[in-house]
């Protein structure tokens, strides 16, 4: 994956800041271009007598767009912005078309009863989707930002693979220590055995094969390190994980393998680490 292109969607409320420092942050270690989009999003075409009101908040945003665009010029990652009214997931699937963006950074909410736009926009726009959220998020800032810990979760699929290689390049472009798991989902385990000395022995059986599949796996994608293999709920475990690792970055693929041989596909996983992570996740197509 080169990063030459990046899309950042903003909606110029005050916290947009850790957008932009995640965007420019990526943007100087890759020497990409970074473009900003801020939407008015409307569900329909907005009447007439609205025009007067679109204008003056074009006027407010343009306002706060300059004062952004400082901060990043003073950071040595200059941008080109552009306002749009429209439907926000429509708005940035032009967009994405349009500047031919490699990464698109957003910021990342869900709601309890409903899919959220940030939801739609990462499953269904088919290039990196980097979701910035979590407490580690918070304090991000232009130019003050380190990203020193990169977590990778796999399965061993395709799309994980993507994610593996990825996230290695991102290691060596920001001088990171990479981490790569590996979720033994236990529930699977608990299905096939019905007493404990065969628990022990299929528990066994089934780390030996683990550890030899992410060995081969990792010597496959170029990665040296040995990698770390955990038990559990991999929709849970990778969270923990980072949380207990104080990852800076989770990096996932967006599909995985299907649910066969005791594995989860990292699809519905993607969706569980969106949701709960403790750092931004970087969801790789």
């Amino acid at each position: 994956m080169r990063i030459e292109r990046i899309l950042a969607g903003i909606d110029l409320a005050p916290d947009c800041g850790q957008i932009l420092a995640y965007a420019s942050f990526f943007a100087k270690a890759a020497g990409a271009s970074l473009h900003l989009l801020s939407v008015f999003d409307y569900l329909v075409t907005p009447p007439t007598y609205l025009t007067p009101y679109i204008g003056e908040e074009k006027r407010i945003a343009e306002e706060k767009f300059h004062v952004w665009e400082e901060k990043l010029a003073a950071y040595g990652v200059p941008a080109v912005r552009e306002i749009m009214v429209g439907r926000l997931s429509e708005s940035l699937a032009t967009a994405v078309k349009r500047t031919m963006a490699d990464l698109l950074v957003l910021g990342f909410r869900t709601h309890a009863f409903r899919r959220s736009s940030s939801e739609g926009l990462v499953k269904g726009l088919q290039i990196p989707v980097l979701a910035v959220r979590g407490e580690r998020a918070k304090s991000a800032g232009i130019g003050s930002l380190e990203l020193k810990k990169l977590l990778c979760a796999t399965d061993f699929s395709e799309s994980s693979e993507k994610a593996l290689k990825t996230a290695k390049m991102l290691a060596d472009s920001f001088s990171a220590k990479l981490t790569v798991l590996h979720v033994l989902p236990s529930q699977a385990l608990e299905a096939r055995v019905d007493r404990k000395n065969d628990v022990d022995i299929s528990r066994q059986e089934r780390l030996t094969r683990a550890k030899d599949g992410l060995g081969n796996f990792l010597k496959n994608s170029g990665v040296e390190d040995s990698g770390v293999i955990e038990e559990g709920d991999p929709r849970r475990v990778i969270s923990s994980f980072s949380l207990e690792y104080r990852a800076d970055l989770i990096v996932v693929g967006a599909r995985g393998l299907a649910s066969l041989k005791g594995l989860l596909p990292i699809g519905r996983v993607a969706d569980m680490v969106l949701k709960s992570a403790p750092c931004p996740v970087l969801v790789v197509h």
